[in-house]
């Protein structure tokens, strides 16, 4: 009779998780609605079938590349799934999702996660965070509506800088601890899946080191460069380009990240890295991909507003550049002495 009351509790517990889930599940991927970072998840709001590269990985990407200045040059669809301190697991999973709007041609995977140290718990924390919406939204409680008793999602809030984040503080470079080149176990286990995956998708993946003065090191470039070589796979390190960075001011934290004049020399040799080394279609002039074309214009409003210190373009949030750089912060303080 005890086994029999425990697994009906268990069962009882596993029903309320999984109604429960759905319930607090974010049906919008509006800030408003509880999403964390909403950016990398108006992706699914893209018009089905039209992204050809993906760039994934944590915020060295949406720092760097600027999906509409490559899209203005070459006519290229990007978007930066990238999010503050994204673990290899979230990277996974959230490539994952992006199979089922998407089949990108493409996939660029910022190699910096796997130097990120992560322990059993911070994998039990990651899978629970993914795997069981209700813990991960339990805060949603009092903002629930009757939408969200509904199986239905509403995804359809865009992002008109397709995952980039703009930032035009200028801090010079400043002195940090030498890096350390050893590839983490746990990155690796996650790296075949990320591979296994990308393979079944018929997706090229291409790894990545976009500049950042701070955990770039001759060494981790050669274990990097060794590393996927042995494996078969490409690997682009940008810190060896003639990417003309000027660390003093084209980053906005003294060296960790791009501000945006360093993101657009990034994103330049980006465009021009692509269009000689791999079958990229050119979209502008393809209706299909309208919403490029009007992304394109917001974007030039809002570059054009900002750069008049004009506080009046359309869609900022401060609030969210904020919480991404109490994320970028914690994981500082988690990654230090790597």
């Amino acid at each position: 009779m005890k086994y029999i009351k425990i697994i009906i509790f268990n069962g009882i517990l596993i029903v309320a998780l999984l109604i429960g889930s759905v319930v607090f599940t974010p049906k919008t991927n509006k800030k408003a609605f509880g999403v964390d970072y909403v950016t990398s998840n108006k992706i699914f709001s893209e018009t089905k079938n039209t992204v050809d590269v993906i760039a994934l990985g944590d915020s060295l990407v949406y720092s760097s590349l600027s999906p509409m200045l490559i899209y203005e040059k070459h006519g290229y669809t990007i978007y930066d799934a990238s999010t503050p301190a994204q673990s290899i697991y979230q990277s996974y999973s959230l490539l994952k999702k992006i199979y089922k709007t998407q089949k990108p041609k493409y996939i660029f995977f910022e190699a910096e996660s796997l130097y990120r140290r992560y322990s059993f718990e911070d994998d039990i924390q990651n899978r629970i965070g993914v795997n069981i919406p209700i813990l991960r939204y339990h805060n949603r409680w009092k903002n629930l509506t009757l939408q969200d008793f509904s199986t239905q999602y509403q995804l359809s809030d865009r992002d008109y800088l397709k995952g980039f984040r703009y930032y035009d503080k200028v801090v010079p470079l400043m002195k940090h601890k030498k890096p350390k080149a050893k590839l983490q176990p746990y990155a690796l286990s996650y790296l075949d899946k990320i591979m296994a995956l990308t393979k079944a998708h018929k997706t090229k993946l291409i790894f990545m080191s976009l500049p950042c003065a701070k955990t770039w090191s001759l060494e981790r470039h050669n274990q990097l460069e060794k590393f996927f070589k042995e494996i078969g796979y490409d690997f682009v390190d940008f810190n060896t380009l003639p990417l003309n960075i000027d660390w003093n001011m084209d980053s906005r934290d003294g060296g960790d990240h791009l501000n945006y004049n360093g993101a657009k020399k990034a994103s330049k040799y980006f465009g021009k890295y692509l269009a000689e080394n791999y079958d990229l279609e050119d979209h502008r002039k393809d209706p299909k991909y309208a919403n490029y074309e009007l992304s394109l214009v917001l974007y030039k409003q809002r570059i054009k507003q900002k750069e008049m210190k004009t506080d009046a373009a359309p869609n900022i949030d401060k609030k969210e550049q904020d919480d991404d750089q109490k994320q970028e912060n914690q994981d500082l303080i988690s990654n230090e002495g790597q």
